[in-house]
């Protein structure tokens, strides 16, 4: 059974500390790269503000940058091992949404993250349905796909550009959007009967 799960941690991940008010950063995925972890960010805000937190800000939208950080910490290497919707960055840590395989892989996190700090807490875990047209990388991949601008005429990036930046192949990243848009029009239209 898969469950959303949303968490609350410390920021651990040696971000600037001067992050503005007036900008929002969400982590939309983790890979680990080698020694490090490879965040893709996306930072709501100015440019100026953008490049606080990444070095080449990719601009999807008049205040949307997308861009990917290096970071090697052992928080990150944890988070690597689970399917991560988001993590937003608060005043006094990180919300986490993750998807995970049951409980006892939320056990097993929690377990992981606890040796690395005390400062955990689950404020909400809801059972996934299984009538969900989507698998959760699919839901992952179309968000951050659309978010910078995948979907939008003329498209503000590309398939190749969006695939680096996913740590993932062009191929691959075709592959899922494709199955990903096919389930949806047929959820779509097997909710109406057609």
């Amino acid at each position: 059974m898969l469950l959303y799960v949303v968490i609350k941690t410390p920021n651990l991940l040696q971000f600037p500390e001067f992050i503005p008010n007036k900008i929002t950063v969400n982590i939309l995925d983790i890979r680990v790269d080698g020694e490090k972890g490879k965040l893709l960010i996306e930072v709501r805000g100015d440019e100026t503000n953008a490049r606080q937190v990444c070095e080449e800000p990719i601009k999807v939208s008049k205040y949307k940058f997308i861009c990917t950080n290096y970071i090697s910490t052992e928080f990150i290497k944890v988070l690597s091992q689970y399917i991560i919707m988001n993590g937003a960055l608060t005043d006094d840590g990180i919300l986490w949404t993750l998807i995970l395989n049951g409980y006892t892989e939320l056990r097993e996190l929690l377990n992981s993250l606890i040796s690395i700090t005390k400062e955990v807490r689950v404020l909400k875990v809801v059972k996934a349905e299984k009538k969900d047209a989507i698998t959760a990388r699919q839901e992952q991949i179309l968000r951050i796909a659309l978010e910078a601008g995948f979907f939008d005429y003329p498209r503000r990036i590309g398939l190749k550009d969006l695939a680096k930046k996913l740590n993932i192949s062009p191929s691959s990243l075709s592959e899922i959007i494709r199955r990903a848009e096919k389930n949806v029009i047929t959820a779509y239209f097997e909710e109406r009967e057609l």
